[in-house]
């Protein structure tokens, strides 16, 4: 192992470390969604899996180009709304979570399947409900929709 994973590796587990809620994998993914840390999702995500049918580096790249735009939009933090697929024909009643910039109100709803505290995809959902009702949302980001800024 070289120093600059060894220095990634205690980073990581320094930013771990300082969030006591984080007791999972998919703990960790969600935090780190949160706080717009691309970097960090990278790192926590698996390798091996894909991720919306995507290879993990062609998902972490879009939803990077996602989290610019909440960035540009002037979002320190996405806030998290629990819900579900409501769409008959995909994926209904599978559970994810709204993410909504607290600046902008620019959003996108991604479906988690997690097993035992691991992330084994995640992928977007174009009929999110909240379980909370209606929550105000502005632009929906859709990760299909994005292309490296030129």
């Amino acid at each position: 192992m070289g120093l600059e994973t060894v220095i990634v590796a205690k980073s990581m587990e320094n930013k771990i470390k300082t969030n006591r809620n984080i007791q999972s994998q998919s703990d960790a993914v969600l935090h780190f969604l949160q706080n717009l840390d691309i970097e960090m999702i990278d790192a926590v995500l698996e390798e091996n899996r894909t991720y919306q049918d995507l290879e993990k580096h062609v998902f972490i790249q879009k939803l990077g180009y996602a989290i610019d735009e909440f960035i540009k939009a002037g979002d320190k933090f996405l806030n998290l709304h629990p819900g579900f697929c409501n769409s008959e024909i995909c994926n209904f009643k599978y559970t994810g979570f709204s993410f909504i910039g607290n600046n902008s109100g620019h959003h996108f709803d991604l479906i988690f399947d997690i097993k035992e505290g691991l992330v084994h995809d995640i992928y977007e959902c174009t009929k999110f409900k909240c379980f909370e009702g209606i929550v105000p949302k502005n632009r929906c980001i859709y990760l299909d929709d994005l292309e490296p800024p030129f």
